[in-house]
């Protein structure tokens, strides 16, 4: 023998044979070899074979197929058995040797071929008739699992192979009791899971069974050349019991064999190539497996010239199966479905063979067994058990008074909710309620940062899926702002009305912002009040930075949605409160809500890819399980911002790059700075306005936020939150670090110089982080349900499970302190804003191009008018009009990038060189190449400035009308606008070759296919389930 000492499976044998019990009541049959496999897993191995040496009728030779590859030469133990008989002794008993073989496998590619292989290593004795099959996961339930088996052959000697029934590992539920022939498949028609009370004991012949635990007849292997190793683990056993019941034999089950079977590959707890799987959360779904195991066989079942029929009807049930399981919220196993016909392409050359051989062994069809296949009405009835055992699984029956708990706290939770809500939203339409009243009568929001907008639905949704600006001159190829998605969306809401969509995400910013950082709050305290409150915070913080005086719907739209975001994503992976009686859990739905929130995040300001990228990378090293679900987060956004995120990549030595630091909104020297290497008062200074001479109210404000700094601090050291602390902890220093790099980055040019971009969105993201640690700080405030009891002595009622006293006042006293604090940051940050701030800076237009122009521009996309107007004597500033207004849908960082990079095309060198000219003198050669350049019209707009510019609007006025090729068609307090007649009107629209290109474009395609698709995806993955029962936490 050859001894390895560092064999495991040597070891584990060893142990389990010297523990075995000495008995008399034993038998051996000599004529039958028991065949374990062993591989990397070996946390059952030894339940299996105690089992076996358990048996009271023990098989004469035990194999152990060692498919780890740690045994090299086959090793071999025995022991002696002497059984003694209940009758009277007439001679002394023989003694029987047990031989137990442990003999290396390698590259086994099922288990009946690890089985064949060990055999052939030791040779098969000529007394061995028959063989036990086992998995090292499959133990006899009971003593008399194998002498059952024994009499059911000796009973049934036509039968060709027998198996036992399949239970789970505590040998109380059943996995199947036979298999019976479906259509193209096998079906149990027994629910996986059913408690076994004998009610399907009556079985015998059956189409199938499994080999795990079967007595297979060493003349069944040879007449039918064993099992098929190309079927794999999951369908070998279906293909060899099809064979030997369409050759002519039997396959009879024996339901009083019972075998425990842990089915661990099945079960996810085991790897494919057999390692442990010790993470409960982390198991190994084996739905592709057995897809794939579902597919060899209904292929070799049907004859080969309804092959390409069945491939061409898989995809089409691929798409199908595919999107029930997206909405199922099962997407691995959509990308299975989606796979399945492609991977059977790689099939085809092993399916031929198998079916080769299946033609060749059958003697008859499958329709003359009648009573080894499953009729319809079966199925139906199997397939109605199979859903009601599935709904009732891992449901949490609840009491009429736990219902009504729970019933309560939804009530009072979402009541205070819609209050904050409320609060914020009535503040917002207070300040701005002139802004409101003209929105809702079709006029357009602006500011100095924010262009108002006249461009139609269509303009729109072409502009923000083509790779094509009209910022300036006639076009350029870059993106645009990925933002404009966003209000593509918002339009559908208004019926195709862009600005009534801009109007829209503006006034619902502030009670949806509430909502969203509520639910970011509930995942760390069920403190109803602190969750409210620091929501309030979260809106007071928007009011102090100046996202409502600018009516920066960039900004707002990341205050709306990033905080729920982190929500969801914390949801996805199963980590936040819950209401007593309720239990958190991962969930995949979570993880596709967190993607699609993420998308308006990323498209309103690109630069925020960083610190997320970042945060991802420490939620990664934090989150214990179901990190998966936290590498598809990203997946939406990326799609979406592909456009940008290719430009800035391909161009990057151009410096493209700086537009993921650049929005829709206007930058100006005098709002966002230049560019510098920021400090701390740099940071107070452009984002909350507090200066050296801020007054009281700079003393008030660094106060609130030392205070916040401080508290988020605090939560560092609470052992109750420690993990999560440090990962919001690294959402604040990603932000800040995002802030200090973006103001340093030039990202335009005005005429005042280079400008820096915005401080906001990285503030934001590390101001959410610290707000979020001070919700940890109330700690989980979980109202806990009591039940009352009766004392049995005194009759009295208590209550059941009542804390200490002490520490409750504690923990209620200083969340009350905490929500104090709050309230007045809320109440100092509003004041502030409502008496200091102006809100006459956000205002609203009906007006623009007269009606004439505005009718020409209609005509055909392709009409341009020039609207010009003199700053000074020596300065003139122009926009090229494609609608009535001058088109927040033009407004494109990467055009704005170029500028600061020191390019530009040709055009709008021409344009910039014309209205000079025309600022100077009357020239007809420049309204020639303006002509000539595509432009219909000029646009004078009046100025009511000082003198200066007065003279300067009438001097453009006069040059214009003087030069050849104008008309004066119409003068209004506004301005004046200009026919240009050098072109007959049929000519008069700008080169659109290379926005036809842009459009046709075969990447453009591919990509909004692309982004569709995924889109779709996690649409269905993210629609809420229908709950028959139970009240969801929020």
């Amino acid at each position: 023998m050859n001894s390895n000492a560092s064999s495991d499976i040597q070891t584990i044998v060893t142990d389990v044979l010297n523990s075995r019990p000495y008995t008399h009541r034993q038998d051996v049959d000599m004529s039958v070899a028991a065949v374990i496999t062993a591989q990397h897993d070996l946390r059952f191995l030894a339940s299996t074979v105690g089992a076996v040496l358990a048996q009271r009728m023990l098989p004469g030779m035990i194999v152990i197929a060692d498919c780890t590859g740690q045994i090299e030469q086959p090793m071999q133990m025995t022991f002696e058995v002497i059984h003694s008989s209940q009758d009277v002794l007439t001679e002394v008993p023989e003694a029987k040797t047990v031989r137990v073989i442990l003999v290396g496998v390698k590259q086994a590619a099922s288990f009946m071929d690890a089985v064949t292989r060990a055999m052939d290593q030791i040779g098969i004795d000529a007394g061995i008739r028959a063989l036990w099959t086992l998995h090292d996961d499959s133990r006899p339930a009971d003593d008399r699992c194998f002498e059952t088996l024994l009499d059911a052959w000796r009973n049934t000697p036509t039968a060709a192979l027998l198996g036992a029934k399949q239970l789970d590992w505590q040998a109380k539920n059943l996995h199947n009791v036979g298999l019976y022939a479906g259509h193209h498949d096998v079906v149990s028609l027994v629910v996986d899971g059913e408690p076994d009370q004998e009610q399907y004991d009556g079985r015998q012949d059956v189409l199938s069974v499994s080999l795990s635990g079967a007595l297979v007849p060493l003349a069944t292997l040879r007449a039918f050349e064993g099992a098929d190793p190309w079927f794999g683990t999951f369908a070998e056993s279906t293909d060899l019991c099809r064979r030997i019941c369409l050759g002519g034999g039997r396959v009879v089950v024996v339901p009083q064999a019972r075998i425990a079977h842990r089915r661990a590959r099945f079960e996810g707890i085991r790897s494919k190539n057999g390692r442990p799987v010790e993470d409960e959360d982390g198991r190994i779904d084996p739905y592709l497996a057995v897809r794939e195991a579902n597919a060899k066989y209904a292929y070799t079942d049907m004859h080969r010239s309804w092959w390409p029929l069945l491939w061409l009807w898989s995809i089409i049930q691929s798409l199908g199966l595919a999107v029930l399981c997206l909405a199922r919220k099962q997407p691995y196993h959509a990308c299975c479905e989606l796979a399945m016909p492609w991977r059977a392409l790689l099939r085809l050359r092993g399916a031929w063979r198998a079916h080769a051989r299946l033609r060749r062994q059958s003697k008859v069809t499958l329709k003359s067994l009648s009573t080894l296949s499953a009729n319809h009405r079966q199925v139906r009835e199997w397939l109605d058990r199979r859903r009601a055992l599935h709904d009732q699984r891992d449901v949490v029956l609840l009491s009429p008074l736990e219902k009504d708990h729970l019933r309560k706290r939804l009530l009072r939770r979402w009541g205070l909710a819609f209050g904050a809500a409320l609060i914020a939203g009535i503040w917002i339409v207070v300040l701005y309620w002139d802004v409101l009243r003209s929105v809702c009568s079709g006029a357009s929001m602006y500011s100095a940062q924010l262009l108002p907008t006249g461009a139609s639905f269509t303009q729109l949704l072409h502009t923000a899926t083509t790779s094509w600006s009209y910022a300036s001159g006639t076009g350029i190829s870059a993106p645009n702002a990925p933002w404009l998605l966003v209000l593509a969306l918002a339009s559908v809401l208004t019926g195709g009305h862009v600005a009534g969509a801009v109007g829209l995400m503006f006034f619902l910013a502030a009670p949806l912002m509430v909502f969203s950082f509520w639910a970011l709050a509930g995942i760390f305290t069920r403190s109803d009040a602190v969750r409210c409150v620091v929501a309030l915070a979260w809106f007071a913080l928007a009011l102090s930075m100046g996202l409502y005086d600018d009516a920066d719907v960039t900004m707002l739209t990341v205050m709306v949605f990033l905080p729920a975001a982190f929500a969801f994503s914390f949801r996805a992976v199963g980590m936040y409160r819950t209401e007593d009686l309720v239990n958190p859990h991962a969930s995949v739905q979570a993880a596709a809500v967190a993607a699609l929130c993420f998308i308006p995040v990323v498209a309103a300001q690109p630069q925020l890819l960083l610190p997320l990228m970042l945060t991802f990378l420490g939620f990664l090293l934090f989150v214990r399980s179901h990190k998966p679900a936290l590498l598809l987060i990203p997946l939406p956004a990326a799609f979406v911002c592909a456009p940008t995120l290719v430009n800035a990549v391909r161009f990057a030595s151009d410096g493209t790059w700086r537009q993921l630091f650049g929005s829709v909104m206007l930058p100006s020297s005098t709002h966002d700075g230049k560019p510098v290497v920021a400090n701390l008062s740099d940071l107070l200074l452009r984002v909350f306005g507090i200066g050296a001479d801020g007054g009281a109210w700079r003393y008030v404000a660094v106060s609130m936020l030392a205070l916040i700094v401080l508290l988020a601090a605090v939560s560092l050291v609470l052992p109750f939150v420690l993990r999560v602390s440090r990962m919001m902890w690294i959402a604040v220093f990603a932000g800040l670090a995002t802030a200090l790099l973006s103001v340093a980055i030039a990202v335009a040019v005005d005429v005042d110089g280079p400008v820096s971009g915005s401080m906001l969105p990285g503030t934001t993201y590390a101001m959410m982080g610290l707000l979020a640690c001070i919700c940890m700080m109330s700690g989980g405030a979980v109202r806990r349900f009591v039940m009352l009891r009766q004392h049995e002595k005194t009759g009295a009622v208590e209550i059941e499970g009542r804390g200490s006293k002490a520490v409750s006042i504690a923990s209620h006293v200083g969340r009350a302190v905490l929500v104090c604090l709050l309230a007045v940051s809320v109440v100092a940050c509003a004041g502030f804003n409502y008496v200091e701030c102006d809100h006459s800076q956000v205002k609203t237009s009906d007006a623009g191009l007269p009606m004439v122009a505005t009718d020409f521009l209609g005509q055909d996309d392709a009409r341009r008018v020039l609207a010009l107007r003199a700053d000074s004597a020596e300065s003139v500033s122009y926009s090229v009009m494609r609608t009535g207004r001058g088109d927040l849908i033009d407004s494109s960082p990467a055009r704005r990038v170029e500028v600061v990079s020191g390019r530009s095309d040709g055009s709008s060198r021409t344009i910039a060189q014309d209205c000079a000219q025309l600022l100077a003198n009357a020239d007809s050669d420049a309204i020639n190449e303006l002509g000539k350049l595509g432009f219909g019209g000029i646009y004078v707009i009046k100025q009511n400035g000082d003198k200066a510019q007065r003279e300067a609007s009438n001097q453009l006025n006069s040059n214009i009308g003087a030069s050849d090729g104008t008309q004066n068609v119409v003068s209004l307090d506004n301005g004046t606008y200009y026919r240009l007649t050098v072109q007959d009107l049929s000519k008069q629209h700008i080169d659109r070759s290379g926005l036809d290109k842009a459009g046709s474009s075969v990447w453009r395609r591919s990509w909004l296919w692309c982004m569709g698709v995924v889109l779709v995806a996690y649409c269905l993955v993210a629609l809420p389930r229908i709950r028959r029962q139970g009240l969801e936490e929020a």
